[in-house]
């Protein structure tokens, strides 16, 4: 009995649980700014980043080391996992578009996940 509650309450959070995320990747010449929006449980959460070309060659410079291709490498298993969730998501709406960000010139890529059920025809029935 209590299996069936609780399968009957997990089914009914993952009917109303509603996410939907936009990201927006703005490019420059002198540095890569990423915007990322979350809507969870009708609660926006905004992130926002900024990645210079130059902090992220050095990053990149240290990894030619062989222990920490390693540790990369040990960690790479795990994606398969995270491919299996990105399935539930798909793309829904891909900008490309020249922008103005902190007085530089730059291209915007914006584009939206959004879980792949559509809640209103369930929840009408």
């Amino acid at each position: 009995m209590i299996i069936v509650i609780m399968v009957l309450a997990g089914g009914l959070f993952f009917l109303y649980v509603n996410f939907k995320c936009m990201i927006k990747i703005n490019i420059t010449f002198s540095f890569l700014c990423i915007c990322f929006c979350m809507i969870l449980f009708k609660k926006k959460h905004l992130y926002e980043r900024k990645i210079n070309y130059s902090g992220a060659i050095k990053v990149l410079g240290k990894y030619k080391a062989q222990e920490a291709r390693s540790k990369v490498k040990h960690k790479l298993k795990y994606f398969k996992h995270i491919k299996r969730a990105l399935k539930l998501f798909y793309v829904k709406d891909i900008f490309f578009y020249p922008e103005c960000i902190r007085g530089k010139e730059s291209f915007a890529l914006e584009f939206v996940l959004v879980n792949r059920i559509f809640k209103k025809s369930l929840l009408n029935r």
